[in-house]
């Protein structure tokens, strides 16, 4: 192989069957600077892929018709592990004005359809595009409403304030002398904990570390400020180019 090459082996997984980037780019990325090679690698048990969202599944079958080794087999097999992995099909605001041909209402449904002796799929990625316009997605239920989210943040900004006043005198320097980057340092802080306890399989204890994070960035911009975001009423429809998304910022 001449300089600069370089040859990414697995443990035998085509990761072109699983991701629709073809394994390569935002879900397996390497670069070779001349003599420099740089990789992300991870390992794909075979048969473990699910979807934790419906674009996710629409990709897939797009990219099975490019690929033929991603079938009917491949659906089924994703959507049980889907199953198994405790999520299923809920409506989010259902909206019945979108409502043009059949939907999907459960996982069970998909899978049943894709087991039918007439599946087809372009006829299932119709009604799966159905299903996502009207609102419906994926969830494991574990998700909390958003007004709920912010009462544990202003919980957790309670509780910075309760206990950190001391602190904030110690080295003369009072929390609105502050500059941005101090903030942006505390936050690092919490998010290295944060990727410690994931190490150590402690979701429970990544998400406690989260909250502070997000507790002190709302403190951050209670004393800063922040720009406001404006939404357009009818934003454009921008695509990322070869996985660059600065556009859509």
């Amino acid at each position: 192989m001449g300089q600069g090459t370089y040859s990414l082996e697995g443990n035998g997984t085509d990761l072109s069957k699983i991701y629709p980037s073809g394994g390569t780019s935002n879900y397996f990325a390497a670069s070779a600077i001349t003599t420099t090679a740089r990789a992300n690698f991870m390992r794909v048990m075979p048969n473990s892929h699910f979807w934790t969202d419906l674009t996710q599944l629409t990709n897939s079958i797009e990219f099975g018709w490019l690929n033929p080794e991603i079938g009917k087999e491949f659906i089924l097999i994703g959507l049980q592990n889907t199953i198994e992995h405790g999520y299923k099909l809920k409506s989010g605001n259902l909206n019945l004005n979108q409502l043009n041909g059949d939907i999907f209402t459960s996982i069970d449904e998909m899978i049943e359809f894709v087991r039918s002796a007439e599946y087809k799929e372009a006829a299932f990625y119709v009604m799966l595009l159905t299903t996502v316009r009207v609102g419906f997605n994926l969830t494991n239920g574990l998700k909390m409403q958003r007004t709920d989210v912010y009462k544990r943040i202003d919980g957790e900004r309670d509780y910075q304030d309760a206990t950190w006043v001391a602190r904030r005198t110690a080295d003369g320097t009072p929390d609105e002398e502050k500059p941005v980057a101090e903030w942006i340092n505390y936050i690092e802080f919490h998010l290295a904990k944060a990727k410690e306890r994931v190490y150590h399989l402690d979701t429970e204890g990544a998400l406690a570390e989260i909250r502070k994070v997000t507790a002190l960035g709302v403190r951050t911009m209670e004393i800063h400020g922040a720009p406001e975001r404006i939404i357009p009423v009818d934003p454009p429809k921008t695509e990322c180019c070869d996985g660059d998304c600065e556009c859509k910022k």
